[in-house]
């Protein structure tokens, strides 16, 4: 589809983008304390995922210095430029710099979810099947990157890496999807006949999907705009978003641990191992009555003149004397 360009849908869409980006920038940054305030607790995270986060901020933070001079382009493509068409076709070199945090700043996060599903599932072939889609990205990002500063404005950079660039993206929301669907099937595949431990795996599964969902959107967006408005800037303003939500999809899984936790705490519920590790049962701190066990005659819970039926449901007590607090990226 071809579209005439003019101010809106190439310096405004420009700038709408950049301003969003920034804006994302500072709940990063948020989140980030958030996180950090809240190792203080008995089990905090181990040094690795710590320094995880700080290298993800970090790059974060490049990714948000090549847009403010994006964002200074603006003004001379508006002021310092005006008239002038061939400068419209100029990229700046915060272009070229920020293509970089974007596909580090995304292996990283895909990595780091492809890991929470091999904690979930064990299964090595699905594991190394969503990893290699994700480092088929990455790689197809690095030829881009390597070919880009060969190109001197952006009419050739589109015509000659225009490709690469969907490409790029097409891995991405395959990889986002592929661990979105096979992180729901694992936790439903945890679910066990006790409704409170139900309720707390659809909470996660919902995050989950969420999370994921978020970054594939804005991918497609990318795709889809640069397809149906060539020669605008109107993919850019998607493009500006996609670090900040894998970066904020990240934190956000780590500071939800908490909120889950609280959870489990008022729900008076205990869970008997990590969620991650596939199995995510989990019983309240009084007694519990789980299905499929016969009754036995004469059985003081249900006075001792019934009879055997096993047709009517079966209870078996359960009584807690300690409750264990696990640790779950």
């Amino acid at each position: 589809m071809t579209v005439t360009p003019n101010m809106d849908n190439t310096l405004g869409a420009l700038f709408i983008g950049l301003i969003i980006a920034s804006v994302m920038n500072g709940v990063t940054y948020s989140q980030t304390w958030f996180y950090f305030s809240s190792q203080n607790r008995e089990k905090p995270d181990e040094l690795w995922l710590k320094l995880l986060v700080v290298v993800v901020v970090l790059l974060d933070l490049a990714h948000q210095v090549f847009t403010t001079h994006w964002l200074i382009q603006v003004y001379n493509y508006c002021v310092t430029n005006w008239g002038i068409v061939a400068g419209l076709d100029v990229l700046p070199w915060s272009y070229y710099g920020m293509a970089y945090p974007t596909g580090l700043v995304t292996v990283i996060i895909q990595s780091f979810f492809v890991w929470r599903v091999w904690k979930l599932s064990r299964n090595l072939v699905v594991t190394l099947s969503i990893w290699v889609i994700s480092l088929a990205q990455f790689g197809t990002f690095l030829f881009y990157v390597a070919r880009v500063f060969e190109i001197p404005n952006a009419e050739q950079l589109s015509l000659k890496l225009g490709g690469y660039a969907i490409l790029v993206n097409a891995l991405g929301v395959a990889c986002d999807i592929t661990i979105a669907v096979a992180m729901v099937f694992y936790l439903r595949q945890a679910r066990t006949s006790i409704k409170r431990t139900n309720h707390l795996l659809r909470s996660i599964t919902i995050f989950t999907v969420t999370t994921g969902i978020v970054s594939s959107v804005c991918a497609i967006m990318v795709l889809s705009m640069a397809g149906a408005y060539s020669g605008t800037n109107i993919e850019l303003t998607f493009y500006f978003m996609l670090t900040r939500l894998y970066s904020n999809s990240f934190l956000a899984t780590l500071n939800v641990r908490d909120r889950l936790r609280e959870r489990v705490a008022s729900d008076g519920i205990i869970t008997t191992s990590n969620f991650l590790n596939r199995t995510a049962a989990a019983v309240p701190v009084s007694s519990h009555e789980l299905d499929n066990f016969p009754r036995q005659k004469g059985s003081p819970t249900y006075g001792g003149d019934q009879e055997d039926d096993v047709t009517q449901g079966t209870v078996i007590a359960v009584k807690v004397d300690r409750i264990t607090d696990t640790q779950y990226p």
